[in-house]
């Protein structure tokens, strides 16, 4: 086996961690404790703040993810991938849309609220990215437990 297997997934679990780790976070840390802690003027702009440096990162995650995963696919294993393969390739792309729709709709909408200070719809734009976010991290949880897990699951499926 060449260098070019273990290169394209280690290019995978970076841009995973890199999403993934990242909503993760967002969904679970920060935002509770910013619910907690600030007044919308100051968390709405915070959490813009995040975004704004985040969603680049995501961006750099779905070119790793998507080039990575279309290497080992296409040119190192083929037609040999397992049903959990075609899974996680038809969730990353369901993610990878969600990502583009919250990029060019509810972030951009987020982004001139805050510029205008108006609040409620700053808010409701927040929430909605926030939904899309949790559903998002669940299928990229999903996602990466049929990675992780898939080939032990096809093993046992095959045994019966």
């Amino acid at each position: 086996m060449s260098m070019q297997w273990p290169l394209a997934l280690a290019l995978h679990q970076l841009g995973t961690l890199i999403w993934i780790g990242g909503m993760f976070f967002a969904h679970f840390v920060l935002r509770p404790v910013a619910n907690e802690r600030l007044a919308p003027p100051e968390r709405l702009p915070l959490m813009l703040a995040v975004f704004d440096r985040f969603f680049p990162l995501v961006w750099v995650a779905i070119a790793l993810l998507w080039g990575s995963g279309l290497w080992v696919f296409l040119a190192l294993a083929g037609a040999r991938m397992g049903w959990h393969v075609h899974a996680m390739m038809t969730l990353s792309a369901l993610m990878t849309l969600i990502f583009i729709y919250i990029w060019f709709s509810p972030y951009r909408a987020l982004t001139q609220a805050v510029a205008q200070a108006d609040w409620p719809v700053a808010g409701a734009r927040l929430a909605l990215i926030r939904r899309l976010i949790a559903t998002n991290l669940t299928l990229g949880l999903v996602t990466a437990l049929l990675g992780a897990a898939g080939p032990t699951l096809i093993a046992a499926l095959s045994r019966g």
